[in-house]
């Protein structure tokens, strides 16, 4: 792929979700924004409203209604809300205590958090993630045991029944996962009904689970629930999330960090 086709795909990424985080944009906003022209803008607009990824309307766009059922690789992912990812990271590295055992599922989050446990001593991690493992080999202090399975080359991670019936095989002292979406009434919700799944496991192997995930997440629906939002024991989010969302939690009595 050319470099300004990946640019290009990076700015309309980038432009979803600044619609799902906003409600609306406008074409001066994401002129001024992402330093293109406005013709630039209006043709982004037009390839995203086309995919049912955002509606058009007059100078801007607004939140499409479209349940996702895909999401971009995690290549692209890192770069979006990355200092609200990078203050996540750090946040749950503190919840973190010398030689645990982790499972960190694959994501850009969990990255996120991987990134902030170089000073750890004796950790063992367990994850899908290829990125995970790779932070952490370098590491003399710590410990990686990455799942087999078939492996997703947009997510760098593994998946199928093998990744899962290895895990079904371990127990950890805390689990630490992300979400593709967020709701208060539909819960914890993925993009498959295999990764539905594999969460599913992944939340019987710890006692303890940290939901990591930014604030836009709660602004998009994905097409399988994987579990209501009570099942976790620590939600960490950032500092955008809505009021009323934060009443809502609270009425859920789930204990959570906005950082």
């Amino acid at each position: 792929m050319a470099n300004s086709d990946l640019m290009t795909l990076e700015r309309q990424e980038q432009i979803v979700s600044l619609v799902n985080h906003m409600g609306r944009v406008t074409v001066a906003e994401l002129t001024e924004r992402f330093n293109v022209s406005e013709a630039t803008i209006r043709r982004d607009l037009a390839s995203l409203a086309e995919a049912n990824l955002l509606r058009r309307t007059h100078g801007g766009a607004i939140q499409s209604d479209k349940v996702q059922t895909t999401e971009s690789p995690i290549v692209q992912r890192q770069s979006l809300y990355a200092a609200e990812k990078d203050r996540i990271g750090a946040a749950t590295a503190q919840l973190i205590q010398d030689g645990e055992t982790l499972l960190i599922a694959a994501g850009s989050t969990g990255l996120a958090v991987i990134n902030h446990l170089a000073d750890h001593q004796n950790l063992t991690i367990i994850t899908d993630s290829l990125l995970v493992a790779n932070a952490v080999l370098p590491r003399q202090n710590q410990v990686v045991i990455l799942l087999g399975g078939l492996v997703d080359p947009d997510e760098q991670a593994v998946r199928g029944t093998l990744a899962r019936q290895t895990l079904e095989q371990l127990y950890v002292d805390k689990v630490i996962l992300g979400a593709k979406a967020v709701s208060i009434e539909r819960g914890i919700c993925c993009e498959t009904a295999e990764e539905a799944e594999f969460f599913r496991t992944c939340l019987k192997r710890g006692s303890h689970v940290i939901l990591v995930t930014d604030s836009s997440k709660f602004r998009v629906s994905a097409l399988v629930q994987m579990a209501p939002l009570n099942v976790v024991q620590m939600l960490v989010t950032d500092k955008n999330l809505d009021s009323d969302l934060i009443d809502q939690l609270q009425n859920l009595e789930i204990e959570f960090l906005l950082v």
